[in-house]
């Protein structure tokens, strides 16, 4: 599935597009679990008041969504995932952490220029980010944008930043150079593969119909820790051990 072209891509821009190879029933399912979660988390927040619908209907995201659904569970294992593990990490290797993200259309907001690893920094440091395309990805309705080759600019300085009317809240990185950003638009089932170095973004969903469904897990290697507190961190899930799928 990954060609010795697109690896060497990886090595020396920090990034390529995969096809996924997931069937379409495949994607079918996980757009309805991201609808489904969604939908139980909004009427969890019915029965909170008004403050917790408004940051449900705003935040459209969740992590450790193998923990809410079963078929995400699964999806972490596809082939496309464990072969990026198997090239970029190595026979052993865990799931770090995955969310599910929706933008819905008219949703004005950006999230900011980041690094992966600029969250929490881990030892060993760098490790992959698989944002996969479970709808299509345009530049319309809030695809992500990369820095291609800006992995090797090292670990930047990321500064807290709240949310907005036009951002999502979050970490910053900070550096003044942003001219070499490329949109990376996707059809469904494609995976855009990056180091957790790689500065990226994405945009705001300004289309009137277009729902952007991106299904986002990471891959690390075990045992790792967190560096602020050299305790582990992560969800810590093996999906490689030998360069053998783990069996769930």
């Amino acid at each position: 599935m990954i060609s010795e072209a697109q690896a060497g891509q990886f090595r020396e821009l920090g990034y390529f597009v995969a096809e996924g190879g997931f069937a379409p029933s495949l994607l079918q399912a996980m757009s309805a679990e991201m609808d489904r979660v969604y939908r139980e988390h909004l009427e969890q927040a019915r029965s909170e008041g008004e403050a917790a619908v408004a940051a449900v209907r705003h935040q459209r995201s969740f992590s450790q969504f193998h923990r809410l659904s079963a078929v995400a569970a699964q999806f972490v294992r596809e082939p496309i995932y464990l072969e990026a593990c198997r090239r970029f990490i190595g026979p052993d290797a865990d799931l770090y952490y995955n969310q599910a993200a929706t933008k819905p259309p008219e949703r004005g907001r950006v999230f900011s220029w980041h690094q992966d690893s600029g969250y929490v920094p881990t030892e060993p440091l760098e490790y992959i980010t698989c944002w996969t395309a479970i709808t299509d990805s345009t530049l319309e309705n809030g695809c992500i944008w990369i820095i291609p080759g800006s992995q090797k600019w090292g670990l930047l300085e990321h500064v807290p930043e709240p949310e907005t009317t036009e951002r999502y809240g979050g970490k910053t990185a900070q550096f003044s150079d942003e001219s070499g950003a490329i949109p990376v638009e996707m059809r469904a089932g494609q995976v855009a593969i990056f180091s957790s170095l790689m500065l990226h973004k994405s945009g705001a969903n300004t289309s009137t119909a277009s729902i952007r469904r991106g299904y986002v897990p990471q891959y690390h290697s075990p045992k790792l820790i967190a560096k602020h507190t050299g305790q582990p961190w992560g969800d810590q899930v093996p999906v490689l051990r030998r360069g053998e799928l783990v069996a769930v």
